[in-house]
């Protein structure tokens, strides 16, 4: 399918994440470093074990879910 001049096809307007997975986790401790955040130790080997299991988005979202409770639960009075 060719295109009138000017126009754009939906694929070119649909953004792009980054090339690199390693890219994608700069832009998000740049962006959190923004708002004065910054990611604990175990937060940094959380998403580094990600990046080297090549999870989905849905993957790493579960992780970090599991994550997040199990150390809510650490956290909560016995």
């Amino acid at each position: 399918m060719t295109l009138p001049p000017g126009r754009k096809s939906a694929a070119s307007l649909t953004p792009r994440l980054p090339k690199s997975d390693a890219a994608a986790l700069a832009c998000v401790r740049a962006s959190l470093a923004c708002e004065d955040m910054y990611l604990t130790a175990e937060e940094e080997a959380l998403f580094e074990q990600m990046d080297k299991e090549r999870l989905t988005p849905d993957q790493s979202a579960r992780r970090i879910i599991e994550f997040s409770r199990a150390r809510r639960r650490q956290k909560a009075p016995a």
